[in-house]
């Protein structure tokens, strides 16, 4: 069960109503930097700063254009699919297709409640979904009408699916964090021939070979001995 704080299972318990929204948070890369930005979006009337764990996040108006599925849980390995519902008449939706490269993004959706008479935020955000985008197609709408964009999410479970090599790889670790350098020679690592103690790589330098002194002969020391005592 969700932990939504003591003051909204307060106001849930006494049955008085409440007000859900949804938080979307998705972190793209751009497609004319290749920089990694981050973008919110809410189903409430304005630009409002939400507070999610210790990071105050800014989320934009999507109001009742923005509808989010119900979200399926279960207990397992299987890659669960959400999708959410934007409207193409906001601009930030259309910049968000356009000018960032969602698929495999980073997203979250996080649920926050209000009071209904008050219209105040109770309690916290709490996560309901986690995971990366999967598509978000740019649909056609009809001349005079509009279309909904729909956005799907696979679960965390999706991670379970990526191969080794994808999850060792430097591009994945650099979609993680761009600074990170840590598997930047990953894909060579092993073949350059490195040898301890030399103070430098020699590459494709073979280590510096002795020859091998000859066998100790022990008949001839003992001729040279026999021949020194006769005299």
């Amino acid at each position: 069960m969700r932990d939504y704080g003591t003051a909204a299972e307060s106001m849930l318990a006494s049955l008085s109503g409440i007000i859900s929204r949804h938080l979307v948070w998705v972190q793209a890369r751009r497609r004319d930097t290749g920089l990694v930005e981050a973008a919110g979006f809410w189903n409430g009337l304005d630009v409002r700063q939400f507070t999610v764990g210790e990071e105050a996040r800014n989320y934009a108006a999507a109001g009742s254009l923005l509808g989010v599925d119900p979200i399926r849980g279960e207990v397992g390995l299987n890659v669960q699919m959400h999708t959410i519902r934007f409207s193409s008449i906001p601009s930030e939706t259309v910049n968000l297709i356009n000018i960032y490269d969602l698929r495999g993004a980073p997203i979250e959706v996080h649920r926050v409640l209000f009071d209904p008479v008050k219209a105040v935020q109770v309690g916290h955000p709490v996560r309901v979904i986690k995971g990366w985008v999967e598509e978000m197609p740019l649909p056609r709408a009809a001349e005079g009408q509009s279309v909904d964009i729909e956005m799907t999410i696979a679960s965390a479970a999706r991670a379970l699916t990526r191969t080794l090599a994808l999850k060792k790889s430097d591009a994945a670790q650099r979609r993680i964090d761009p600074t990170d350098r840590g598997r930047e020679y990953s894909a060579v690592s092993g073949s350059v021939p490195v040898f301890w103690g030399s103070g430098k790589s020699q590459i494709g330098v073979p280590p510096t070979t002795t020859a091998a002194k000859p066998a100790f002969d022990l008949e001839a020391t003992a001729s040279r001995g026999d021949g020194d005592n006769r005299k």
